[in-house]
């Protein structure tokens, strides 16, 4: 039976586990552990659905799938949300 899948930073995850993604939040890497968790599993589920164990043929077929099922955004879209967030000179 499937359980409904919750937000990780609402996720209990042990503090050893925390604490090795502490210093990543606090370089500003991530901005929680529950981010970092997030990110972690995402590559975990990349990995499992293409069946690969290297992360850069994993990203590849990831963006690859998401081009062809269009679901994406445009680029200046995203350089824009990225300068808006970390600021930054223009490209």
């Amino acid at each position: 039976m499937n359980k409904p899948v919750r937000h990780p930073d609402r996720h209990f995850i042990p503090p050893s586990l925390a604490e090795r993604f502490q210093p990543a939040v606090e370089e500003g890497v991530f901005e929680s552990v529950g981010e970092a968790v997030f990110v972690a599993a995402e590559a975990f589920a990349d990995r499992l659905e293409f069946g690969v164990t290297d992360d850069v043929e994993a990203i590849r077929l990831s963006i690859e799938k998401t081009i062809e099922e269009d679901d994406y955004q445009d680029a200046e879209v995203v350089f824009a949300e990225l300068r808006e967030r970390f600021g930054g000179g223009e490209d």
